[in-house]
């Protein structure tokens, strides 16, 4: 063993490492009291596994409690366990209610994203046959667009509409991974198409798998996927091959199978899809023109990935249905994230979960969520410590400061002494933090609606967008309405005419009827200016391209510019007022819905706000995070040998002492710090050993480790250290370890 590893301290990766195998028992500790007890597997995590892809469980399974035949709680207890176990099942509930609802409407939106192109290449693919185009290989280009984390979720749609939906025939999905030679290439085809597993190894290429008049046939050869397609039970069916990423994928193996697809398409129907994310004139440059000419088809085009999130988000945080939505800070920052990273839309429904998730999981007011309908159900869940709680939200305290600004003392007092009164603020408040939800989406919608009549669209900032700063408070009077409204006033009677019909058809009774009966009698005289005038456009003089003109006069040989204003017609006078009652009702309807939620008390149960449980999750320090552990163990162990540790902060966890009691792992990486840049293995090992081991010139006295123990303890912590990149065997010198991270890079 050791002189393996003398032979091999100069490589990265030695391949007899596993030849050596150190088990270490330690004293007074048996195998079985190790042992974790084991666990019944119920029919619910079985059949998640079958499926493959999570499925929401409601508290209506009994196998949720299969386990626990008592019923054990999956939501903690707050409020240091005073929480009734009652009510924290129903945060339970109330989050699995919730966002059912959400992902059964994001589920919608995802299925119909495409489904226009999805019906065009499936119908494509059921009418296309070699005859049809001379002999070629059927072929539909599509471009996929650039956001690559997209194109997986698309093309599986696309399988599973060609083969479970449709049933035209096997669906074979290729990406760039798999074609690191043509024969794996066509492995995965004969094994995908013919939904025929061999259990076979992929290196095992010279295993008869068929037998055909006496020849062997290997599991690569396509004639086993003609001889599938010639049983009866497959006549008629065709095969479809989806290139998931063609630029990735190797040329040559693309032409190479480009070319045997075109020498069986007499005995194997192939169609050929391939998803572009540049051009067509790309893609033509990257394959030689004799395989381009071995290809014949049409091209179709996919809807955006960017306007799917818009839909998915709108209906999120803007949609009529939803109950919690993001606050303005999560919000910019999982759209900056998807825009900066272009991550892909199940990346966004996951941060749309886990909001929901960690909202019910860990702010005990959630539970008022669950009485949004029922208000008066709601009394049964305010008890005590909820009505502190309330108290303690900033969202309170701001409502106090302004009513002790205005020098409003009873209020205030009642606020804080009276839990009658504050059961009844609670109660309004959240009727108006719905209303103010409902409005504000309705708000946006009316923005976008009204922008989408500019003349100038650059730089148009979609709503979802939008959202973060109307949540603010940063819309109102900000130059986005301050152009809209002043290109309002602008407009000719047939765009304004249109512009108020949308709007009216966009308004509903139950978020502002008001500004719908404000210009239907606007909209119904400025149609009747339009019948008595003989203009079929009718002009405002807001409009200085055409009502004011400019007179040039030569004073003493100097050129005067003045304005003068045209002569406008008794219509246009009148529909002049007009345009400025409803330039009025729309700003007083923007600064009435857009305010910010700085004045909305409990805005905190309604909006989800906290950045840093996502940042950790979705955007992971690891390297910061493994430092630490190593650093300050007891943090994560909890463990009393190192309690005394607590009292040196957080500040410099590498400044803590070192103790024998810490982890070999945790011991090492102290040593390691304080190491240059070249390690010297048995330097290492001394002091190691001076630290953990027993009287014999141990830091540990008695309670060390005696020699062999210690051996182990340190070939365990050291291959630990290799196994997370922090050191490698010296290509200098065979005796030492080579560093390969610095702390704080």
């Amino acid at each position: 063993m050791s002189t393996a590893i003398q032979e091999n301290q100069g490589t990265d990766y030695d391949p007899q490492e596993h030849l050596g195998c150190y088990i270490f028992t330690p004293p007074n500790a048996s195998s079985e009291a190790q042992r974790p007890p084991k666990r019944r597997r119920t029919s619910t995590s079985k059949g998640v596994k079958q499926k493959g892809k999570a499925t929401a469980v409601t508290t209506t399974d009994n196998s949720l409690y299969e386990d626990d035949p008592e019923g054990e709680l999956l939501f903690p207890q707050l409020f240091g366990g005073k929480e009734s176990p009652a009510v924290a099942k129903r945060r339970w509930e109330s989050y699995n209610e919730l966002w059912e609802e959400q992902e059964k409407r994001t589920n919608e939106i995802l299925a119909s994203m495409n489904e226009k192109m999805l019906e065009e290449v499936s119908e494509f693919v059921k009418k296309a046959m070699p005859e049809s185009y001379d002999g070629k290989v059927p072929t539909a280009v599509i471009l996929v667009g650039p956001n690559i984390a997209s194109h997986g979720l698309l093309f599986n749609q696309l399988a599973t509409r060609i083969q479970v939906n449709e049933r035209i025939g096997p669906a074979v999905v290729l990406s760039s991974k798999d074609a690191t030679n043509l024969k794996g290439v066509l492995k995965k085809l004969i094994k995908d198409a013919t939904q025929e597993d061999q259990g076979l190894d992929d290196e095992e290429d010279t295993v008869v798998t068929k037998k055909t008049q006496g020849a062997k046939l290997l599991n690569y050869d396509l004639q086993i996927l003609q001889n599938w397609c010639q049983e009866p039970a497959h006549k008629g069916l065709k095969v479809t091959v989806a290139i998931q990423d063609t630029e990735a994928f190797d040329s040559n193996i693309l032409s190479d199978l480009v070319s045997l697809m075109s020498a069986y398409l007499n005995r194997i129907p192939f169609t050929l899809l391939l998803g572009v994310a540049t051009s067509i004139e790309i893609f033509h440059e990257k394959v030689p023109k004799s395989i381009i000419r071995l290809m014949r088809g049409e091209k179709f085009d996919v809807e955006r990935a960017e306007e799917c999130l818009a839909r998915i988000f709108n209906d999120a945080t803007i949609g009529a249905k939803s109950v919690l939505r993001l606050g303005p800070s999560l919000s910019d920052f999982l759209l900056r994230r998807q825009k900066n990273h272009t991550q892909s839309i199940q990346a966004f429904v996951a941060a749309l979960k886990y909001a929901y998730m960690s909202h019910f999981y860990a702010n005990p007011l959630s539970i008022f969520l669950a009485f949004v309908d029922d208000l008066d159900g709601l009394d049964e869940a305010l008890k005590p410590e909820y009505l502190e709680a309330v108290r303690n939200l900033p969202s309170f305290r701001r409502r106090v400061e302004s009513l002790l600004e205005e020098k409003n003392t009873k209020p205030v007092r009642l606020l804080l002494d009276d839990d009658a009164h504050l059961h009844d603020v609670i109660k309004a408040s959240i009727s108006l933090c719905r209303n103010y939800t409902k409005c504000l989406a309705q708000a946006l919608e009316v923005l976008e609606i009204a922008r989408s009549f500019m003349v100038n669209q650059n730089n148009k900032l979609p709503r979802h967008e939008l959202y973060p700063k109307a949540l603010l408070g940063e819309l109102n009077g900000s130059p986005v309405i301050r152009e809209l409204l002043l290109a309002m006033k602008k407009m000719n009677s047939t765009k304004l005419v249109a512009l108020i019909d949308r709007v009216i058809a966009t308004i509903t009774d139950e978020t502002d009827g008001s500004l719908q009966k404000a210009l239907v009698p606007l909209r119904e005289r400025i149609a009747a200016l339009i019948k008595d005038s003989q203009k079929k456009n009718l002009n405002s003089e807001f409009d200085l391209s055409v009502s004011d003109t400019l007179r040039a006069t030569v004073v003493s040989k100097r050129v005067q510019l003045s304005e003068k204003k045209s002569a406008l017609t008794k219509e246009e006078e009148e529909y002049s007022k007009c345009v400025k009652a409803v330039h009025d009702i729309i700003e007083q309807y923007f600064s009435e819905n857009m305010k910010g939620l700085e004045g909305l008390l409990l805005h905190e149960v309604f909006f989800y706000d906290l950045l840093s449980p996502h940042r950790d999750v979705f955007a992971p320090r690891s390297r910061y995070a493994i430092e630490r552990a190593l650093s300050r163990p007891q943090d994560y162990l909890g463990c009393a040998c190192c309690s005394d540790l607590s009292e040196y902060g957080n500040n410099n966890p590498s400044d803590n002492p070192i103790m024998p009691t810490m982890p070999a792992a945790s011991i090492l990486y102290k040593l390691y710090l304080e190491s240059g840049t070249l390690i010297n293995t048995f330097d290492l090992w001394s002091a190691f050993y001076s630290i953990v081991g027993d009287g014999e010139g141990g830091d540990a006295g008695e309670g060390g480790v005696d020699r062999a123990t210690g051996q182990v303890l340190f070939y365990r912590g050291l291959a630990e250290l290799r196994a997370l990149g922090f050191v490698r065997a010296s290509k200098k010198k065979t005796d030492h370890l080579a560093k390969l991270a610095w702390k704080g890079l």
